[in-house]
């Protein structure tokens, strides 16, 4: 039932964010579209995840191939956007070719795809981590916003969340192929609490991109 209801969320965090495509003069589109295609493969991965577990059939290598590898990979290419300096674009360009050599090395030669790669998990989030770190020291110690309201900043929200999602998640997933089946109990009441903390993510990669929408139309009132 509480699998039901975390991917009946992940679909509306779709549907809410569909109308944003349709905003004229929308100066956060190609974000907006790289999230989206975050959201729209994880809601597709845990339907299919979830009948494919319902049916007794393995989809431990559907969940490396999207929630480990390509999830990563597209969280890094919206970091690469974020940034505003050219050496924070180029360091965060060869992070994700450094993570693409390292997925196939590491499924060819270590550890085979029908297990959970939670050593390339950890390593992932813990990349996204740094990029979020460094994203605030751009904003505390470098000014990138200074003539901005941070809090009508879409990015904002949404690295707030990456960094809070990954750093949360990191313990869970780096022990989920060493936990025992007397622990299975204790490992589905932090799954819950995952699922929730995922849930809020993806719907502030969506709903974060109304809040600069919402400021202009406000002040168009306004001076009106």
């Amino acid at each position: 039932m509480l699998t039901y209801t975390y991917n009946i969320f992940l679909f509306l965090g779709i549907l809410l964010s569909v109308p944003l495509f349709f905003i004229d003069d929308f100066k956060f589109k190609k974000l907006h579209q790289i999230l989206f295609g975050v959201v729209v493969m994880v809601t597709i991965l845990e339907t299919f995840g979830t009948y494919l577990a319902e049916n007794g059939m393995q989809n431990v290598i559907y969940y490396n191939l999207v929630f480990v590898y390509l999830e990563t990979l597209l969280l890094l290419l919206f970091f690469q956007n974020v940034y505003p300096n050219k050496k924070a674009k180029k360091y965060t360009a060869l992070s994700i070719g450094a993570f693409i050599l390292w997925a196939i090395i590491y499924s060819v030669f270590f550890q085979s795809l029908f297990v959970f790669h939670s050593t390339s998990y950890v390593i992932g989030g813990t990349i996204l981590i740094c990029c979020s770190l460094y994203f605030f020291y751009g904003i505390m110690k470098e000014d990138w916003y200074h003539d901005q309201n941070l809090l009508g900043l879409p990015m904002f929200w949404i690295v707030t969340m990456i960094m809070f999602f990954y750093s949360g998640s990191l313990l869970y997933f780096a022990s989920i192929n060493f936990i025992s089946s007397q622990n299975i109990e204790l490992l589905g009441k932090f799954n819950i609490i995952i699922q929730a903390l995922s849930v809020l993510m993806y719907w502030v990669m969506g709903l974060s991109f109304y809040i600069p929408v919402w400021i202009e139309r406000k002040s168009k009132i306004i001076g009106k």
